[in-house]
């Protein structure tokens, strides 16, 4: 693995302000499967759901000291068993070394110590940490960024973010994959099974708010002004023609540019990350400041507004604070902390 960079924190004092949020719900998952059984809360790594005719019946949480284990639809010991949704909960408990995902930032990895501390490592541009494999891969897809995570293993489910798509779950990953046999080119989730007819009843798009749509061309984005002041973009030590160019209206879209005045393709970061037009890449939305809103695209329930003295509540957007006793709201980790964040989100004002 890389080297760890100098965020450590011993988490047994962390003050949690929420579960690591994903932004699916059991109910979301349940629709998704047309089988019976089990499923892990997306909010709460020791809560667990039942789904039964694509809706959630029952609910319930695991005992003290004990996680729910989504492939296995048991409660386990948490010195042994990963969190689901929160890297800083699984090394406050496991009891042994682990690496594990950071589930805020999908270019990072986390190592637990064993002993209660957490360190950060990063895969570098366009790298994307995989749990399965506990190693580096080459990006843009985010391995754990799908609701495998939450279901049994060897089951099929829709893909929430692709309608007529299906994903075969195993231990808690899975890849979106069409239906391919003509006529049955769509999954419909209510019954398991690929159809000739689309089940789909809404728009099909890939930008998460419908705002925009992966691959939507634009006549005015590669402009010869924004595309001269797009950062120039290098590839294997050499500068290349193309540019990206910022969308302008979100914080993790933008436009790929051939050259000045070519036709704009839209296209967006992967879950987690942020376009930062100063640099021309996806990063951490910690490490910059975007001035939209931003809460698209991470699947997190709180963001920092600057400064890192409020947050934002993703799903009102309405702004809280954390308490005086621990007054800075630290994104990354998700915690309130009485120490500022050594991040560019909290530096600026």
């Amino acid at each position: 693995m890389g080297a760890f960079n100098v965020r450590i924190c011993v988490v047994a004092a962390c003050l949690f302000l929420a579960s690591q949020a994903t932004g699916y719900t059991m109910d979301d998952l349940c629709k998704q499967w047309s089988g019976t059984g089990y499923i892990g809360n997306p909010s709460n790594c020791r809560g667990w759901g039942y789904c039964k005719n694509q809706q959630t019946v029952k609910w319930g949480t695991c005992g003290d000291e004990l996680v729910f284990n989504a492939q296995t639809g048991s409660c386990e010991y948490a010195t042994t068993t990963p969190c689901s949704t929160s890297a800083v909960q699984t090394c406050s408990a496991i009891k042994s070394p682990i690496y594990v995902a950071n589930l805020l930032n999908c270019t990072e990895y986390a190592h637990c110590d064993g002993q209660g501390k957490i360190a950060y490592g990063d895969c570098g541009v366009g790298g994307v940490f995989s749990e399965s494999t506990t190693s580096c891969k080459w990006g843009p897809a985010c391995p754990q960024d799908n609701i495998c995570r939450f279901m049994p293993s060897n089951i099929f489910v829709g893909d929430p973010n692709k309608c007529g798509n299906y994903i075969n779950c195993i231990n808690g990953y899975g890849t979106s994959t069409a239906c391919t046999e003509s006529p049955s080119i769509y999954y419909n989730a209510a019954t398991g099974k690929c159809q000739s007819t689309n089940p789909c009843t809404g728009g099909n798009t890939n930008s998460g708010d419908s705002q925009f749509t992966v691959g939507q061309i634009s006549e005015e984005a590669c402009n010869t002004e924004d595309f001269d002041a797009a950062e120039a973009l290098t590839v294997d030590g050499e500068t290349v023609d193309y540019k990206y160019v910022s969308d302008s209206e979100t914080c993790y879209g933008y436009y790929y540019c051939a050259k000045a005045g070519a036709l704009g393709y839209w296209n967006q970061c992967p879950t987690g990350t942020q376009f930062n037009s100063k640099l021309g890449k996806c990063v951490s939305p910690a490490s910059f400041v975007c001035t939209h809103n931003r809460c698209g695209n991470v699947n997190s329930k709180f963001m920092a507004v600057e400064g890192c003295l409020s947050y934002t509540i993703c799903s009102s957007g309405a702004t809280a604070s954390c308490p005086s006793t621990s007054k800075y709201y630290d994104e990354v980790n998700n915690i309130c902390t009485n120490t500022i964040p050594k991040y560019t989100i909290c530096s600026s004002t």
